[in-house]
């Protein structure tokens, strides 16, 4: 029975190319994210700490 009912319907394939399409950029992002050099990110990571840029008023 499900068998049939998933056979005649083509719009079911979009969720699954969705889920695909979601697998790979997530992929990407994290390679990419793990390529990096900490050189690149450690002022970035800093930022929150770093009290030189703070204009009090």
């Amino acid at each position: 029975m499900y068998r049939d009912f998933f056979a005649h319907h083509p719009m079911l394939a979009l969720p699954v190319l969705s889920l695909l399409l979601f697998i790979g950029v997530f992929a990407l992002i994290v390679a990419r994210t793990l390529r990096q050099r900490p050189a690149q990110t450690d002022p970035l990571a800093a930022l929150p700490l770093d009290d030189a840029e703070v204009t009090r008023g």
